[in-house]
């Protein structure tokens, strides 16, 4: 389980330096039914990305392998600026008021950027005890207050979207003339971004490193900064699936390991048998790789989706979901351009109720993370998993506890497939799944 920072006033457009604009948040549940319970603080920082210069490699006239979008991305650094902000850093959450507001400042340093972010995230040293020197000890370092309770589950930090920088009037009688002063009370951001840290072995992290040195790599993905479309918001299975599935040691890293020695020792006995015969015959004998086809369903923001395409650049990976969807899910899937590599992600319209899908071929992998809150699709939603898979299929579902009802759809599931499960996380199960045989 997972708490998100909500910025539920959103940020402006344009913000003058020195002039204050109001920010409100929260801290909720993936889907806002309930609000974090206990009273912590937050970090509030401006924070600017700048790029460092690369020599050039070459890369801007041969760019194959997209090497140069590669090398942005691998080059941009973001940089907390400690004293960006007027009023300092530090923010109150308070859970009985629902909501807490604060007015924002950008201190006269900022004038310095174009553009920046904010940043709220929780400020982990308010858990330590706080201590001072006493003199009744003696100049040593004594408890002076209990720390706040930590949070039992984590809390996601919420990144606004760029806000331009206009610099101050000169003067304070002086109008400045460039600024549209709506974008101080309007609210037109209503996405927010939040970053998923990729595991240093991945090939595209060990590439960027060769390139840019050292240096955490993160997917970007922006959902709904308020209620909104569920469709838009990331929810907690999405999240727990996608960080576990990039780790080395995950069950689809093991599959794939060792579909791919399969593979390796089946090109072996081709070759083998391929010298036995003459030059005309063996390459007529050459068998055509088959594409690997990744499909998932019910993919909201196409995290679960991109996190797979990253780490699994051999898989062709399709990211589904209704229409109001898909064009925030695209944009996510070309904010993370510069990972696919290989170009092996794309997003696609399907609807659970369709009943013509004639034509339809099985995948080898299907994902689905939280798609079984809602029993009214439960029906559905299990026929189009038995229409995209057959028994070389490995269907990965992620599952959050959230009613009782759902335990129907699992019920109905345990007729058709064999079930396991591969990973867990307090309420969060990752199940897989595949056909039992016919009989």
């Amino acid at each position: 389980m997972y708490y998100y920072v909500r910025l539920l006033k959103n940020t402006p457009m344009e913000a003058v330096i020195g002039e204050p604009f109001k920010i409100v948040f929260t801290i909720t549940t993936d889907l806002t039914e309930a609000t974090y319970q206990k009273p912590c603080k937050l970090h509030c920082h401006a924070v600017v990305r700048t790029k460092k210069a690369l020599q050039s490699t070459g890369a801007e006239e041969n760019d194959k392998d997209g090497d140069s979008a590669m090398a942005a991305v691998a080059a941009t650094t973001a940089t907390i600026i400690t004293q960006g902000l007027a009023q300092g850093a530090s923010l109150m959450y308070d859970p009985s008021t629902g909501f807490c507001t604060a007015d924002i400042r950008f201190a006269p340093c900022m004038t310095a950027y174009e553009e920046c972010q904010l940043v709220l995230s929780l400020d982990r040293s308010a858990f330590q005890p706080q201590v001072s020197r006493g003199a009744a000890a003696g100049g040593r370092r004594v408890a002076t207050g209990p720390a706040m309770e930590p949070p039992e589950y984590e809390i996601l930090p919420a990144w606004s979207l760029p806000i331009q920088l206009v610099p101050p009037p000169l003067n304070q009688q002086q109008k400045h003339r460039k600024v549209n002063k709506k974008y101080l009370i309007d609210t037109r951001q209503d996405l927010v971004e939040r970053y998923f840290r990729l595991p240093p072995h991945l090939e595209i992290c060990q590439r960027m490193e060769a390139i840019a040195g050292p240096g955490a790599r993160s997917l970007l993905i922006r959902e709904d900064a308020t209620e909104g479309f569920m469709a838009r918001h990331i929810w907690d299975s999405g999240v727990f699936m996608a960080r576990y599935l990039m780790q080395p040691d995950s069950w689809l890293s093991r599959y794939m390991q060792e579909e791919k020695e399969k593979e390796k020792k089946k090109e072996k006995e081709e070759e083998a048998k391929n010298k036995q015969d003459d030059d005309d015959a063996q390459g007529s004998n050459k068998t055509e790789k088959k594409a690997r086809k990744c499909l998932e369903l019910g993919a909201g923001t196409g995290l679960v989706g991109i996190a797979v395409a990253v780490a699994f650049p051999e898989l062709e990976v399709e990211s589904t979901d209704l229409e109001e969807a898909l064009q925030l899910m695209q944009q996510n899937v070309d904010d993370n351009g510069a990972f696919l590599l290989r170009k092996n992600m794309k997003v696609g319209f399907l609807d659970w109720a369709e009943t013509d899908r004639q034509g339809v071929e099985p995948v080898e992998v299907l994902l689905l993370a939280d798609v079984v809150y809602n029993e009214i699709s439960h029906g559905i939603l299990l026929q189009t998993i038995l229409d995209y898979s057959d028994a070389h299929t490995k269907v990965l579902l992620g599952y959050k506890f959230r009613h009782e009802a759902e335990a129907q759809f699992f019920e109905e599931a345990k007729k058709h497939f064999d079930m396991q499960v591969v990973h867990q996380q307090d309420t969060m199960q990752l199940f897989v799944l595949t056909r039992k045989e016919q009989k």
